[in-house]
């Protein structure tokens, strides 16, 4: 199997298998580590930047469908769960938010009751009881969008807080191989080696070993995951057989905690979900109305 393929099927493959594992011993100290997936230490908030463009800031709270969800908060009854998107807010949701509000506002103005109508117009249907100006419509369809319902599934805490984890400690190494200067010297030193392929992949292969496994244990639930979810990410690129092939995979795993494919996700809901996203990616360059229309079906 080539290096992207496996890393194209590590989540479905191995975090798919943590998923179907139930821990009871590390169950009940699960409770005081779960963070609840939807919560975020900064306000949410909607704001035009210099340039014109829509930013959001932090995350919004659950909407009432969302809340309607339930998920397992007593360890005794087996672990602790979160509504954990499919889609993730940070990496898929958020930035496509933000992109078709920037062109709304941009061509419908900044404020007023032309991009008032052209916001309310598409959620007749869809929403009840939207109310405010033209950035607390904006908030609420973030906030909407946030809590589609297709696009959450109740599954473990600790594997949801572990991706997490994971995926910033694999770009933080992804960013070391080119912005950390000791790590490049090192590269530098192994490329005048006699076998130069052998030398920076050991380079490579130590710093990996460092970044993803020190510190690592299993005294927790959320720790004893990570530590799983790393070792076998190390055992992937321990099978490169070149630098090329080792940053492909690194950069194959990242992408693949960008969608949580959850073994309690619905086929339906797998499917939905996926053909909203090619939708939302392919119509970049599509009239704002019919960028925002697309993107509204996430709640039907």
């Amino acid at each position: 199997m080539s290096g992207a393929m496996r890393g194209a099927s590590f989540l479905t493959g191995a975090l798919n298998r943590k998923a179907a594992q139930t821990r009871s011993d590390l169950g009940g100290k699960a409770m005081c580590e779960h963070e609840q997936d939807g919560e975020d230490d900064r306000k949410f908030g909607m704001a035009l930047d210099d340039d014109g463009n829509i930013v959001f800031v932090g995350r919004p709270d659950w909407a009432t469908k969302a809340k309607a969800i339930k998920v397992n908060q007593n360890a005794k009854k087996g672990p602790v769960e979160d509504r954990r998107h499919m889609l993730h807010w940070d990496e898929q949701l958020k930035p496509i938010l933000a992109s078709v509000m920037s062109a709304m506002f941009k061509e419908y103005g900044k404020t007023g009751a032309k991009l008032k109508d052209a916001l309310l117009k598409p959620l007749k249907g869809r929403l009840q009881r939207v109310t405010g100006d033209e950035t607390a419509i904006a908030e609420r369809v973030a906030k909407e969008i946030n809590g589609a319902v297709i696009n959450l599934v109740p599954d473990r805490a600790d594997i949801n807080k572990a991706i997490e984890i994971v995926r910033e400690r694999v770009r933080k190494l992804i960013r070391k191989l080119t912005d950390d200067a000791e790590l490049t010297t090192k590269v530098g030193k192994a490329m005048r080696q006699p076998s130069p392929n052998d030398a920076i992949m050991d380079v490579y292969l130590d710093e990996a070993s460092q970044e993803l496994l020190g510190g690592t244990s299993s005294d927790t639930a959320i720790k004893s995951q990570i530590q799983d979810i790393c070792f076998q990410i190390v055992g992937l690129v321990q099978a490169c057989r070149a630098p090329c092939d080792f940053v492909m995979m690194l950069q194959q795993v990242s992408d693949s905690v960008t969608f949580d494919l959850s073994q309690k996700a619905q086929r339906e809901q797998t499917q939905r979900t996926l053909a909203w996203l090619r939708k939302m990616e392919s119509n970049v360059r599509d009239p704002a109305d019919k960028r925002y229309e697309a993107m509204l079906t996430l709640l039907d």
